[in-house]
């Protein structure tokens, strides 16, 4: 299995994208929605409103297909690995088929939804935050 190691290693490298992305969408969403709790004058304003609207809608879009990409090549590379096991089993112990087998990359549709819904939070607090405040 050591001869596979750098291949697991681009694996895990392309599997490490979607946290370094999630890690960038919290980072963004704590600080939209620090702006937004701690300057209801200003995100009151409809234009501001909207601007925070169209940064996460950007933002979101970047997120999804840059994690597309990554997933694309991390299934690719996960399907290589998945090849050579087939072709040679007699190589690989029943525990490091079973390691590789837990390699295998989440869904794409479970870590879009993800990044998109942590976006979709931010704009629904963005509009929603000021407006509870007023009736109160």
């Amino acid at each position: 299995m050591e001869q596979y190691s750098n291949s697991i290693s681009l694996l895990l490298q392309h599997g490490q994208r979607f946290f370094e992305i999630w890690n960038f969408q919290i980072i963004i969403a704590v600080a939209a929605i620090g702006f937004v709790m701690s300057n209801e004058g200003l995100a009151a304003r409809n234009k501001v409103r909207l601007n925070i609207t169209i940064v996460f809608l950007m933002i979101a879009i970047f997120s999804v297909y840059t994690e597309s990409i990554h997933h694309q090549r991390e299934t690719l590379m996960w399907k290589a690995l998945e090849a050579h096991v087939a072709a040679s089993p007699n190589e690989f112990l029943p525990e490091e088929v079973d390691y590789i087998n837990s390699l295998q990359p989440t869904p794409l549709f479970i870590k879009a939804g993800a990044l998109v819904v942590a976006d979709v939070l931010v704009i629904a607090i963005t509009w929603l935050s000021p407006k509870m405040r007023e009736q109160h």
